[in-house]
């Protein structure tokens, strides 16, 4: 038997915070490798300045995946001894600046000499078969790097950056799309979680361009059950990031009064800080399982005015088999834009009339539910997943399919009640 593939994967989030679709990803791809354990090694490097990576951080993933090597790097540079530091750090991430372009790049460089060195160090340390990156911002941990020892390089783009770096004061499209492209071009294979995304980059990159989109387990009940039995009329989960603020302001300054007011809504995740409450809206702001609030909901919403990639919360109603209600952005990567499961009010009444209309009409809302199922069937269950990437890995030419490590449930780890940093939704 081939011996096992050793890979590192790099993310600077908490993968076991689930309060970010992000994260959401990260895990699912964790859980991949962990499940098929008889052909990968995994070492996984987050960044502790990120978000604040801490203890429990620490005890949930060596908890989670105790069979993985874990490195949380730090960004900032040690200043007890003067001299040291600025000779040895900051005048060597001066330069590492100047060679790279990042003060004269329109896409932000978040990587350091401090961290490139504790980078190296664990490839000098272990030498990897597959090096995973995720955003274009990180890239240049790979550039030009001497201790790569031929490893596939490969980046997981998660956003557009261009588009997220529209707002920025000197904000010009061209270079930064050109720098942006430069980034994705010193991999061997670039990811994109959004199928709009994929076409787009499809279109300059040279590099070999994957459509590997997030995935979750068929969870729905089934469309026979009556659904006027469930709890919530409609819900929606979000984290607190500027998007969702100024969505969610959007949905209740200038949706919600158009709707019937005995509708029973159910908001979870941090966005519930952001917006007053209402006598026909339960807010959660942690929940550990949201299987249960899907489970008991007849649609949900996405009302999303800005942003890119994919919605992974969007997906994740689809897994229940639930309608959903979104806008322009809410179908950002998803393959279908029609007849898909998600129904697209771009305006307040649009979007008011579409609610009102699967709570009222039954059949209706069946109907789209079905769509949603099979959108999510077609493109994001976990089965077709874990295949598409046991094809981009040539797990078939290493052992004969059936020697495979089967997909197995995951079993639920018992952790400590979460704090203020440690959610249990996607957003």
């Amino acid at each position: 038997m081939n011996r096992k593939k050793r890979v590192l994967y790099f993310m600077p989030d908490p993968p076991l915070r689930k309060d970010h679709g992000c994260r959401t990803r990260t895990l699912q791809f964790l859980e991949y490798f962990e499940s098929r354990s008889a052909f990968f090694e995994v070492d996984f490097m987050s960044v502790k300045e990120v978000a604040g990576w801490n203890q429990f951080d620490d005890n949930a993933f060596k908890q989670r995946f105790p069979d993985y090597g874990l490195y949380v790097g730090v960004t900032k540079m040690p200043r007890k001894n003067k001299f040291r530091y600025y000779f040895k750090w900051k005048l060597t991430n001066f330069f590492r600046k100047r060679k790279l372009l990042s003060g004269r790049s329109p896409i932000v460089d978040h990587t350091n000499s401090y961290l490139q060195n504790q980078f190296d160090q664990i490839l000098q340390k272990n030498k990897y078969d597959i090096i995973i990156i995720s955003y274009v911002t990180w890239a240049n941990l790979i550039c030009d790097n001497p201790y790569l020892n031929e490893a596939k390089l490969i980046i997981d783009t998660h956003d557009f950056m261009t588009v997220q770096f529209k707002e920025r004061s000197g904000f010009k499209l061209g270079p930064t799309l050109e720098r942006e492209i430069e980034l994705l071009s010193m991999f061997d294979e670039v990811w994109s979680i959004s199928m709009d995304e994929y076409y787009l980059f499809s279109q300059f990159l040279t590099a070999k361009h994957r459509f590997v989109p997030v995935m979750f387990g068929n969870t729905h009940k089934s469309m026979d059950e009556v659904r006027s039995n469930r709890k919530y009329d409609l819900i929606y989960v979000a984290s607190d990031n500027p998007n969702n603020k100024s969505s969610i302001n959007w949905f209740f300054e200038q949706v919600y009064p158009m709707l019937p007011k005995d509708l029973k809504i159910c908001v979870i995740g941090l966005i519930c800080n952001h917006f007053p409450n209402y006598p026909n809206v339960e807010k959660h702001l942690f929940v550990d399982d949201l299987h249960d609030y899907y489970s008991n909901a007849n649609m949900a919403i996405c009302p999303m005015l800005e942003g890119t990639g994919i919605k992974v919360k969007v997906v994740e109603a689809m897994s229940f088999g639930l309608p959903v209600v979104c806008n322009l952005r809410g179908l950002d990567g998803i393959p279908l834009k029609f007849d898909n499961g998600c129904l697209r009010g771009d305006t307040p009444g649009m979007f008011a009339a579409y609610i009102v209309k699967l709570v009222e009409d039954s059949q209706y809302r069946n109907m789209v539910a079905s769509q949603a199922k099979a959108t999510f069937n077609r493109f994001f269950s976990l089965n077709k997943g874990y295949d598409n990437l046991d094809s981009i890995f040539e797990l078939s030419k290493c052992a004969d399919s059936k020697t495979k490590t089967t997909l197995r449930t995951i079993p639920k780890q018992t952790l400590r009640k979460p704090t203020c940093v440690d959610q249990g939704v996607t957003g």
